[in-house]
């Protein structure tokens, strides 16, 4: 007697949602232990629990009689329980199950996307092994909990400031735009390899689903309707597998840097990273940098005190990433006297430790470090991302005032390495949330969302472990002018739930700015930037 095969299905989630793809684990292996038979395939059949049932008697009768004229399929007990090739293709058929329950079939693929007829109605999925002979050798029923509405989106409008207002429909939808102002979001999306933790607990598990939070980020994201994209925690194999071709379709071209370590995840290595898009009908690349900050860690700890070196190896070796591009702008057919503007964009993600604030600085030093460099070309700079650094900190203040002191609290700096450090930079940096204090233009009901000493959102992460602001949109004012904000969400909005939510896929949430190049700076002849600042800078032991 040969061995019982088993057939196991897993869900994400049993809990569907309309519209949103099911994607069952499926696993076929000799009961009792992991390993699979030699040659079998699966076939799948997908129900829709048939709520109308006057007639299920006669859709009972019927299908036994289809049964009977049917050698491949037979029925014990009012369900399925026998079947060959072919069995699982005629999609409206209809069973009845043990208890009695009418279900009609909707589909006969691996994958079910649930629809609107679907909806308040449970789905059952019957998966079925069979060897090469097409004799079944194992069978699996897997029943869902009914199929719920996707949730109706919270609309984010724009704040367009004067300049503007007649010419940006602040409502995000798509329009033409005025050829100087450029629209740019920075988001945090919260990678799918750290959902698995146990931190969000809070969250029904059906709306931390990837193929959930996929759809519904993509939809929030292209309702901003921007031109340049910021996205920090991209899975590597998500963005190859689902952003990439996803804003393909809708005109962006894309640059993607992970980082530097990696796990295993799902049969293959996976680590999130920064990935940028930019609308090609807009930009082009004229030059892309990625910089690895564990790599720029060397030189300094090479200058530390040897029994501390050990211990900077551990510190500021870290696997984050930042992913700097420059762009330039089309012609597409302006006049031959319409200068186009260079922009530089830096996209990153600096360290989370809880205790690890030099760190950080050490990350954001160094970036600057080389956007110093270009900046010093002409080039009006953007940066982008999850500092995840709280007003006031050390890395924000640098960022801002253009420098911080040395310090003496061992606990900012347990090694020693700020006076290795240059901690001060020559860029103009501001802000681009502080606008909203500063205009006249802006309601109380927004202003009541921003911290009015630091002057930033009160907050742009909303999770059990933290609340506060950790992302940015920095710019050169001496080169660019904000032209609008996308409206901060206060308590209320977020419907009074921490985050990830089923509205909000993310911990953290959306920034955006529209920008525009003054007018000093359009046109003008930028110095060639240098082919690597970064690279220039590993060479130094004083960063």
């Amino acid at each position: 007697m040969g061995l019982e095969w088993e057939v196991q299905v897993r869900f994400p989630s049993d809990t569907p949602v309309a519209g949103i793809e099911l994607n069952p684990w499926v696993r076929v292996n000799y009961k009792g232990s992991y390993v699979s038979p030699p040659n079998y395939a699966l076939q799948f059949a997908w129900y829709r629990e048939f709520s109308t049932l006057p007639k299920c008697v006669e859709d009972y009768v019927a299908f036994q009689d289809h049964a009977s004229r049917d050698s491949s399929m037979t029925i014990y007990g009012g369900g399925l329980n026998q079947e060959k090739h072919g069995l699982l293709k005629s999609e409206g058929l209809k069973i009845v199950d043990g208890e009695g329950k009418t279900w009609i079939q909707v589909g006969s693929s691996r994958t079910y996307t649930p629809s609107e007829d679907d909806i308040n109605s449970s789905l059952r999925l019957v998966s079925v092994a069979i060897d090469d002979m097409g004799i079944k050798m194992s069978i699996n029923v897997f029943v869902t909990t009914p199929v719920i509405r996707l949730p109706h989106p919270y609309p984010r409008h724009m704040i367009v400031f004067c300049s503007l207002r007649k010419l940006r429909n602040p409502k995000c939808i798509a329009t033409p735009f005025k050829e100087e102002s450029f629209r740019v979001l920075s988001y945090n999306i919260l990678a799918d390899l750290y959902t698995v933790s146990g931190a969000y607990t809070h969250c029904p598990n059906w709306a931390l689903t990837w193929e959930y939070r996929r759809r519904n980020l993509l939809n929030e994201i292209l309702s901003y309707d921007a031109d340049i994209l910021c996205l920090q925690e991209v899975q590597s194999d998500h963005f190859k597998n689902f952003f990439e071709s996803e804003f393909a379709k809708v005109g962006y071209s894309a640059i993607y840097k992970r980082k530097t370590k990696e796990v295993y995840s799902a049969n293959e290595y996976v680590i999130d990273g920064c990935a940028t898009f930019f609308r090609h009908d807009r930009f082009k690349i004229v030059i892309k940098y990625e910089v690895e900050y564990d790599k720029m860690a060397l030189p300094v700890i090479e200058v530390l005190e040897p029994d501390k070196r050990n211990d900077g190896l551990f510190r500021l070796m870290k696997d984050n990433v930042a992913l700097v591009v420059i762009l330039e702008e089309k012609d597409n057919g302006r006049s031959q006297d319409a200068a186009r503007s260079t922009i530089c964009v830096a996209n990153t993600h600096i360290h989370r430790g809880s205790d690890a604030s030099d760190v950080r600085l050490f990350q954001v030093v160094n970036l600057i470090r080389g956007l110093e460099k270009i900046d010093s070309s002409g080039i009006p700079i953007l940066i982008c991302g999850d500092m995840n650094s709280l007003p006031g900190s050390d890395p924000h203040r640098f960022l801002i005032n253009g420098e911080v002191g040395c310090f003496s609290e061992k606990f900012r700096d347990p090694l020693g390495i700020h006076k290795h450090l240059k901690l001060s930079h020559s860029m103009h940096l501001a802000c681009a949330y502080a606008h909203l204090l500063d205009s006249n233009e802006v309601g109380q009901h927004q202003k009541e969302k921003m911290g009015y000493q630091a002057m930033e959102p009160l907050f742009t992460c909303f999770k059990p472990s933290l609340t506060g602001t950790l992302d940015y949109i920095l710019y050169s004012k001496n080169r660019l002018k904000v032209d609008g904000l996308l409206k901060l969400l206060d308590y209320d909005s977020l419907e009074k739930r921490l985050l990830p939510s089923p509205l909000w896929s993310s911990d953290h949430v959306a920034l955006m700015a529209n920008f525009r190049v003054k007018r000093a700076s359009r046109g003008v002849q930028y110095l060639s930037p240098p082919p690597d600042p970064w690279e220039q800078q590993n060479k130094q032991t004083d960063v």
